[in-house]
């Protein structure tokens, strides 16, 4: 316990409870105390607020370590890419550690470099020793070994540009390693969310009953039944984003690429396009409110096909960038440092989708353009995020003096090795889709067709009472068999189980989309999809059970 208070940033336990113990049960216990003088509510609420707290303190520490760990993870491939390019300029220790610690977007990597530079000068440790330290209060294993490793190498007085090349190899390789695990995650993950929709499915299909058999409200059940459902879909997405780091395809610059500033145009137009589809045939027509949703979402296919094809035009990017950038450093190399010239050269060559970028590229740094604005629009036309880091990693480490020939090399291999995982999530992905949309159709059928049961059995139990009602004694022997039978509103009962599939369906799609990472925008065209087959089975369920159960029970 008193390692990970240290890796929080604390000095000991006495120092955490001083600062954070001590604070929050304060604050806590006048709280829970307040709330129990003030609002005289049961003893059990202060009690629990005051559990709240101690849960809080405990948790706490963990939590933050955890955060670390998988900032650590999010951002290793980038950091030792960076560098293996930068340590091709023969830069001293010092300089090295100086320069990672200004790339801020390294976040948890970037912060144990500025206390490496502090203490190795600072405290006269030297950075064999500093970095043994840290490694530590390292929360990643990947970056606590890669310390370790660089420890023994600076006691023996090795090369920094030989070692930090040697690493490539195996800091991706354990990176590797825990991104797979987390697709292993993903495939777990699937099967616990498949396994609680169905528990949820079978467990309101025995709250729909209970009108038959104590006499409740069926919107009671159903209104029960949503505030469950919301509440294992939020805790399951937090499961998800919380299992699964995160690996965004497309970047997040304010600069756009031709395909996101067309997604975001149509997102414009059929924005106001559906609200007034959906108003009119809520207006004008007595269709259920599932399918009223259903048509009125039904223009953002639009919005989710463009997002859908602007992951794809990303994707293409990415996989002729490594070509692309080990071509530029080997051009770079053989010129001499000549980035325009070696561009100019490269434009004959076709790189498929880049060729577009590459000519912009040319025509901005020919005309002087800032340098830097150059490749920053060159990676927002690419619309890629992996572009996007690793673009100014090798404009950085070039202009720096670096080995362009090295520097191409290890940015072409390190990218390669991330596209084999992209793919890897994709196919999980694909898997999480199938599972979910089948999931999503036994949810629905199930529901209804319980619906459709329970309305037939209650029109039959009604139908007892009424035809016993003349003989006093026939129908006390039925009323204390059967509890009498709330009306059942189905036009309340339809709109909230519609509500139950719009926001299952909501969830499922916006799973989907963290799991494979691509554009947020596509979950529109799995949701629009989801809401269609609940409003097609909303239809088409019932009829069914009509036909089969009225028959079978005498109704009709």
């Amino acid at each position: 316990m008193v390692t990970v208070i240290n890796k929080i940033g604390y000095k000991g336990f006495g120092d955490f409870f001083l600062r954070m113990v001590l604070p929050v049960l304060i604050t806590t216990f006048v709280f829970s105390a307040g709330v129990l003088l003030l609002l005289e509510l049961p003893w059990y609420i202060p009690a629990i607020l005051l559990g709240i707290g101690v849960v809080f303190v405990i948790a706490y520490p963990i939590v933050v370590v955890e955060r670390q760990k998988v900032n650590v993870q999010e951002n290793i491939h980038l950091f030792i890419t960076y560098a293996g390019t930068i340590s091709t300029i023969d830069l001293d220790r010092s300089t090295f550690f100086k320069k990672v610690a200004q790339k801020k977007k390294y976040g948890f990597i970037s912060d144990v470099a500025e206390k490496a530079v502090y203490l190795a000068k600072e405290w006269n440790l030297g950075f064999a020793q500093t970095l043994r330290k840290l490694a530590v209060y390292s929360p990643s294993k990947i970056f606590a070994d890669f310390l370790d490793r660089f420890a023994a190498i600076m006691d023996f007085g090795g090369e920094l540009q030989t070692f930090l090349g040697d690493e490539q190899d195996a800091v991706m390789s354990d990176y590797e390693s825990v991104y797979k695990q987390s697709l292993n995650n993903i495939g777990m993950l699937r099967e616990v969310f498949i396994a609680i929709t169905i528990s949820v499915a079978f467990g309101m299909s025995i709250s729909l009953l209970l009108p038959l058999l104590q006499g409740v409200s069926i919107l009671i059940a159903v209104k029960w039944a949503l505030v469950g459902l919301i509440a294992v879909d939020l805790l399951l997405v937090a499961l998800i984003m919380g299992f699964i780091p995160s690996d965004d395809l497309c970047h997040k610059l304010k600069h756009r690429d031709e395909g996101t500033k067309l997604l975001w145009r149509s997102f414009f137009i059929v924005l106001p396009l559906s609200l007034i589809l959906t108003a009119g045939v809520f207006l004008y027509t007595k269709i259920s409110f599932l399918l009223v949703v259903a048509i009125g979402v039904t223009p953002f296919l639009i919005t989710g096909m463009f997002a859908s094809r602007e992951e794809n035009a990303v994707f293409k990017r990415d996989k002729a960038f490594p070509s692309f950038i080990r071509a530029l450093g080997s051009t770079i190399y053989s010129r001499q440092g000549g980035i325009i010239s070696s561009l100019q050269a490269l434009r004959v060559h076709d790189f498929g989708v880049l060729n577009p970028m590459v000519v912009n590229l040319y025509r901005r740094l020919k005309l002087g353009s800032d340098r830097d604005r150059s490749w920053y629009f060159f990676a927002a036309e690419s619309g890629s995020n992996l572009i996007n880091y690793f673009v100014h990693i090798f404009a950085e480490s070039v202009y720096l003096g670096g080995h362009a020939l090295k520097i191409g090399e290890i940015i072409s291999n390190n990218f390669t090795r991330l596209i084999n995982l992209r793919t890897l999530r994709q196919q999980q992905a694909s898997a999480l889709r199938g599972a979910l949309y089948g999931s999503l159709v036994g949810f629905i059928a199930t529901i209804y067709i319980t619906v459709s049961i329970t309305t037939i059995l209650a029109q039959m139990f009604s139908s007892a009472f009424v035809a016993t009602s003349g003989n006093s004694n026939v129908g006390n022997l039925v009323s204390s068999i059967i509890p009498p039978i709330p009306e059942v509103n189905m036009t309340m009962v339809s709109i909230y189980i519609g509500l139950l599939i719009i926001i299952h369906s909501f969830v499922s799609s916006f799973i989907i989309k963290v799991v494979d990472g691509g554009h947020r925008m596509a979950f529109f065209f799995d949701f629009t999809l989801m809401l269609w087959i609940g409003a097609v089975l909303s239809i088409v369920v019932p009829l069914v059970s009509e036909k089969l159960f009225l028959p079978a029970v005498g109704i009709g």
